[in-house]
């Protein structure tokens, strides 16, 4: 009887919402998996189980503060949080205080182009050239005539990246000895690319590069006549009451927690760092924690943030390895097992940060640290998930 519930219960969702195929995977198990979780509203795992996990991983990887959350297709939400927040105060590490997120802002900044292009706006096939053109830099991108929207999304521009070039370090080194903290404008940033080789011709390899996402940001506000972080509020933030995700918009962001380089404490005694965080901007630029991460990652997965054919396209789109069908970088995101899962993570000196979702699941996970170096949060998102055993079926 269960069965033929499901059965019936999965084709009217089907008929109902018209998602891709792709997406449809999780489907047939889903109806049973979600009776089962009415019934058994009590399974799951706990936070005292969380943190037992989180205490053990701090301690083998010398964190001052890790914490994580996990969200269940149902909408519920365990979070817990271990060690220090301050080291040198001794103040613990809680659930909501901000940590900059790094690179998992990209996430955002690729939701927010597709509603433009949802909206006509944009086109993933606009030649960046187009809308930039007429800047007095956009000339000296490498591949400049021939870039898309498409290949800024997905790191398939041919664009190198400027954190490892000689003229960004020497940049940082002088600002920092001279002001105490080094800023940047974004076509500053981009400017320690222009005039270089391409690394490949337009959409035939895959390179990560930050630049690329700077020169996105900024046709994201030629093509809309908006502040990107204006518009990201209002398309994205307040929609989904995302009320613990700000902008890095300040010099001194407050309401943080330090972070820690080689030991050493990030922020100086006035709360600035030397790499000054509004330099971000849609490299990442947003501080943010693990449940709103969870929450935002859930939203996408659910078509509650673009409509389920534009996360298709997220999924499917980007330059796809032969030799590695299983693993690619779609639009603002990590697409791994085959398209099962995507995820991304993020590295701001001082922090680190991981958020993953399962398609077949519906589970998301997020983890952070105030900490930065070797850290394998993948790797601890994929005990966190293994932990959750049996309880992560019962939670749907």
């Amino acid at each position: 009887m269960l069965i033929a519930i499901a059965a019936l219960l999965a084709t009217v969702f089907r008929a109902r919402f018209a998602i891709p195929p792709k997406l449809l995977r999780a489907l047939p198990a889903m109806p049973v998996l979600l009776v089962l979780g009415w019934c058994n509203p009590a399974f799951g795992v706990e936070e005292h189980e969380l943190a037992t996990l989180l205490e053990n991983a701090r301690e083998d990887m010398r964190m001052p503060g890790l914490r994580a959350a996990v969200r269940y297709p149902n909408g519920r939400i365990v979070a817990a949080s271990v060690g220090l927040a301050d080291r040198e105060a001794e103040i613990p590490l809680n659930d909501h205080v901000g940590m900059p997120g790094g690179s998992t802002g990209k996430t955002f900044v690729a939701a927010l182009t597709m509603l433009l292009v949802e909206d006509g706006t944009l086109s993933l096939d606009d030649r960046v050239a187009d809308w930039l053109g007429d800047s007095d830099w956009y000339h000296r991108v490498p591949n400049a005539d021939d870039i898309r929207v498409r290949h800024l999304l997905s790191h398939s521009s041919g664009m190198p990246d400027y954190p490892g070039t000689i003229g960004f370090r020497w940049a940082m080194i002088r600002r920092v000895l001279r002001d105490g903290s080094a800023y940047f404008e974004p076509e500053e940033l981009i400017g320690f690319v222009l005039g270089k080789r391409p690394l490949f011709p337009v959409g035939e390899g895959f390179r990560y590069s930050d630049a690329g996402y700077l020169v996105l940001g900024r046709v994201i506000e030629a093509a809309s006549g908006r502040d990107y972080y204006d518009l990201l509020q209002e398309r994205i933030l307040d929609p989904l009451e995302m009320t613990e995700v700000r902008p890095q918009d300040q010099s001194v962001l407050t309401g943080i927690t330090p972070g820690y380089i080689g030991g050493g404490r990030n922020l100086k005694k006035d709360g600035r760092m030397k790499f000054d965080p509004s330099s971000e901007w849609t490299g990442g630029g947003l501080v943010t924690n693990p449940t709103m991460l969870v929450q935002f990652y859930a939203a996408l997965a659910e078509g509650r943030v673009v409509s389920p054919e534009s996360l298709e396209l997220m999924l499917e789109s980007g330059w796809q390895n032969p030799r590695t069908p299983e693993y690619h970088y779609g639009f603002g995101m990590f697409v791994i097992d085959y398209g099962s899962s995507f995820d991304h993570g993020g590295l701001w000196p001082g922090y680190r940060t991981h958020v993953t979702h399962n398609l077949d699941s519906g589970v998301t996970i997020a983890v952070q640290t105030n900490r930065d170096g070797r850290v394998d949060l993948l790797g601890l998102v994929g005990r966190i998930r293994d932990s959750l055993g049996g309880h992560e079926a019962a939670e749907q």
